[in-house]
């Protein structure tokens, strides 16, 4: 009979022993409660991650371990788990030894007798932080795709809307050209992964294109310079339409015709001199192109300084521009205070940073009987707007290059001045409590809605 028994604690120990090492070798956490859901045993590689010995962890004890804003949470589930006899599982973060905190997945199982009565829950901790990451690195790009196509989309209609020919064949030619260099800056910035376009690579694209490669009648001149994603598709239209002109009316449309472009960096500034010689003589123009706007616009968007001679055998234009971080809206703007009128249009404050959807908004309010202020594109341009007087409404752009611009609009709001917010996104995060009842107009932009929004918020106002 002894030997009968130490046979059987000896199975034991060595039954004990595979379990700790079994238990031990998973690479789960794991751990066993009583009926209770009093913790009373960890396995290894539980005190391996936490840095915590049985004593500070047995029972409920656990929670010392738990991040403090899911610990309560966590908590109430599952007590209401045990009392119901019911599998667990949840999601929450762990403080590993060293204070970090990483996601786990937890599963507990009921262990029962054979008379269906649970006796202990045996549960386990998996490490799934990696792919919690990735679901909402997942997440955030699928925003931000669905983001940047609307903002293209937005744009591609402002080209649309700003375009114009004599005949739709004409239109339709112009504006899938000017569709393919938007195409075309997108690319560069698709393969920089949308952090930056090489201008040196804008140029060579855009002027190569129509002028041929190895062209002896074009000389082009400069080092790569890194453009802003926001600059890069203004730039590209610029060169298009700058280099289109030549080929039709100016320099290369002529035999001995010549076009020098060049640029340099200079103390945060990109210069480009756009040369043209031998093609027939320039005058200026009796209104303002689809080219013409944009290199305006870029030039109030980007702290740019814009110079053109019309000269007799060929246009020349120097630009200049910001290439650091642009917080304000150029001194050159000057704004006539507001009158106090009942006659007067309903002023209109535009605060977009994408400089075609800006300039397609302002003719369109503007054709709308609107009295534009702006287009502002940042925060302090818009407050150089606001020192010459408060609009009748507030059109904004949610995200200005990075910055939020609700705070604006609460300042806004305060002085009374409704505002309707402008956005590429499905939802607006963080939008504060007091900014809820703002409509939000999505990008890109229908005419119908547009219109009615800002009609609608006009009359609740003065209701």
């Amino acid at each position: 009979m002894p030997h009968r028994i130490e046979s059987l604690r000896k199975n034991l120990d060595r039954l004990e022993t595979d379990f700790d090492t079994l238990a031990s070798s998973i690479p789960q956490l794991a751990w066993m409660a009583d009926a209770e859901g009093n913790i009373f045993w960890y396995n290894q590689r539980w005190y391996d991650f936490t840095g915590t010995e049985l004593d500070d962890v047995e029972g409920w004890k656990w929670q010392s371990v738990h991040h403090p804003d899911h610990v309560d949470r966590v908590v109430a589930k599952v007590k209401q788990s045990f009392a119901a006899q019911l599998p667990w599982e949840d999601l929450f973060p762990l403080r590993s030894a060293d204070g970090v905190y990483r996601w786990f997945l937890t599963r507990a199982r009921p262990v029962r007798d054979d008379n269906g009565k649970v006796v202990r829950w045996f549960g386990t901790n998996t490490d799934v932080t990696e792919q919690k990451n990735i679901e909402e690195r997942q997440v955030l790009l699928m925003r931000e795709i669905d983001h940047r196509a609307k903002n293209a989309l937005t744009v591609a209609q402002a080209i649309v809307n700003l375009s114009h020919a004599d005949t739709i064949e004409d239109f339709r030619a112009a504006v899938s050209e000017r569709l393919g260099a938007l195409s075309r800056a997108y690319g560069l910035l698709a393969d920089a992964r949308w952090e930056s376009a090489d201008l040196k690579k804008l140029v060579h694209d855009e002027v190569v294109r129509v002028a041929g490669r190895d062209n002896p009648h074009v000389e082009i001149k400069g080092k790569s310079v890194e453009l802003r994603p926001e600059q890069a598709q203004t730039i590209g239209l610029i060169l298009h339409e700058l280099t289109v002109n030549a080929a039709r009316f100016g320099a290369l449309s002529q035999e001995n015709g010549r076009l020098e472009i060049d640029w340099r960096e200079n103390e945060s500034r990109i210069t480009l001199n756009w040369r043209e010689s031998g093609g027939p003589v320039t005058q200026a123009p009796d209104r303002t192109g689809f080219g013409t706007g944009v290199i305006d616009r870029l030039a109030e968007d980007f702290d740019g300084r814009l110079l053109r001679e019309w000269r007799p055998d060929g246009i020349a234009v120097t630009l200049s521009i910001n290439s650091g971080e642009i917080n304000d809206t150029p001194a050159s703007r000057t704004r006539v205070p507001i009158a106090a009128s009942a006659n007067r249009k309903p002023r209109i404050l535009i605060v977009e940073d994408e400089p075609m959807t800006a300039l397609d908004l302002e003719m369109r309010l503007s054709d709308a009987n609107y009295d534009v202020m702006g287009p502002a594109g940042s925060l302090l341009g818009a407050k150089n707007e606001l020192e010459h007087g408060l609009p009748d409404i507030a059109l904004l752009d949610t995200n200005l290059r990075g910055e939020k611009s609700y705070g604006l609009a609460i300042k806004l709001r305060s002085e009374g001045v409704p505002v309707i917010f402008c956005t590429g996104y499905e939802e607006l995060e963080d939008l504060p409590e007091s900014l809820l009842d703002c409509p939000v107009i999505s990008k890109p932009f229908r005419d119908e809605v547009l219109m009615s929004t800002l009609e609608s918020a006009l009359v609740r106002e003065k209701v």
